[in-house]
Formats: structure tokens, C-alpha cells, sequence
């Protein structure tokens, strides 16, 4: 058998490069069941390095999906870490963007059941946290697509004391209840990082 076979053959086996797959059989001496078992070696002590996950998962997972790394590690993943805990591993230096995506995965968690806006005041979720956060963020979207005049009028005692006694934000629950768009454009930010900061402090609490 020449070369040329054998590492077609040891491609067959396992999801291995051309050049690798001729330096693992040069390693072996051309015994293409040697050249496996030294793939798959190498690849699990990556995937440890990479993860840090214990040997046992990553040799399960990495058998269960063919030794493909990418999907490998989408699998531990989600072995290790809740959707919220990935969504924040993530989308690690933008919050706005994270607590978007934490307010996608509550609503298709529960889930939760609209007419285009959800009805903050009936809003059945697993705990008052979630409740908390998808009161706070569901304002501010429906406020980004309506504007601030509109989203006075949309449950703005439930928001401004929501903002006020759960995210600490004084400042930008009054300027809801003051109906003070200048005086609310400069909390946002901080109504944005404190809804953020209700995620990471709380994060067992989430999906």
C-alpha cells in the first residue's frame, strides 16, 4: 500500500488534514491504526488545553462527535455552562448586546407569549429576577422603536419603580415618571449597565 492510501484510508477514520495526516504516519511508520490513536492524543490533549474540562467529558464528547473540534467544543459547552452563562462568555465587552440576547433566550425559555409587546403586569416567569429584568428591558425596547413620549404610557409606574428599587437607578426612574427625555438619555447607559450587572450577579437565576 502506498502512502497516498494510507492516509486516505486514515482520513476515513478520523477528520484529519492531508500534511497531518502524512506526519502522523511518519510518526507511526506507515501502521495507519497506530497513526489514529496518536490523532486521537493529540487532539484530546487540545481539547483539554483549550477547555479545561475533565478528561472524561472531553473523551466522551469528542468520541460522540467524531473528533470534529468545532462541534466538539460547542458540545462542551453547552455541557458546562447555561445559555446565559454562554451568552455572557460570549458577548463579553458589550452589554447592551448581551442583555439583548439574555431577554431572547428568557422569552423562548418559558415562554413567553406576545402581541408584538409584551403585558408586563401579567408576565408569568420561574422567578422575580427574570420578571425584574424583562420589565426593564421590554421598556427600553419598546421606547427604542416608539420613542419616549409613547413609552410614558406603557406601564411607566411598573418600570420607573422597578429601575428605581431593583437596579438602583433613582435618577432614571424619576426621569420616566418626570417625563424628562434629556434627564433619561443620560442614565441610559447606567440603567443598561445595571441590568447587565442583575445578569452576572444572579446568573443561576437565568435560563
Amino acid at each position: 500500500m502506498d502512502n497516498i492510501e494510507r492516509i486516505k484510508q486514515l482520513r476515513e477514520l478520523v477528520p484529519v488534514g492531508l500534511r497531518h495526516a502524512g506526519l502522523l504516519l511518519d510518526k507511526s511508520g506507515g501502521d495507519i491504526a497506530v497513526a489514529r490513536q496518536l490523532f486521537i492524543q493529540e487532539t484530546q490533549a487540545v481539547m483539554q488545553e483549550k477547555t479545561g474540562a475533565a478528561p472524561g467529558m472531553v473523551i466522551s464528547l469528542l468520541e460522540q462527535h467524531h473528533y470534529d473540534i468545532p462541534r466538539t467544543l460547542n458540545a462542551i459547552e453547552e455541557a458546562r455552562y447555561s445559555i446565559t452563562e454562554r451568552i455572557l462568555r460570549k458577548i463579553k465587552h458589550n452589554p447592551e448586546a448581551a442583555v439583548d440576547k439574555v431577554a431572547i433566550a428568557i422569552e423562548t425559555a418559558t415562554p413567553l407569549h406576545r402581541e408584538y409587546w409584551l403585558p408586563l403586569n401579567t408576565m408569568s416567569l420561574p422567578n422575580s429576577t427574570q420578571l425584574h429584568f424583562m420589565v426593564v428591558h421590554e421598556w427600553l425596547s419598546y421606547e427604542g422603536y416608539e420613542g419616549f413620549d409613547s413609552a410614558l404610557c406603557f406601564y411607566p409606574e411598573l418600570v420607573s419603580d422597578t429601575i428605581r428599587d431593583i437596579l438602583l437607578c433613582p435618577e432614571a426612574a424619576a426621569a420616566i415618571r418626570e417625563g424628562n427625555e434629556t434627564a433619561f438619555r443620560r442614565q441610559y447607559e447606567t440603567v443598561i449597565q445595571r441590568l447587565y450587572r442583575l445578569v452576572t450577579d444572579h446568573v443561576s437565576l437565568f435560563p
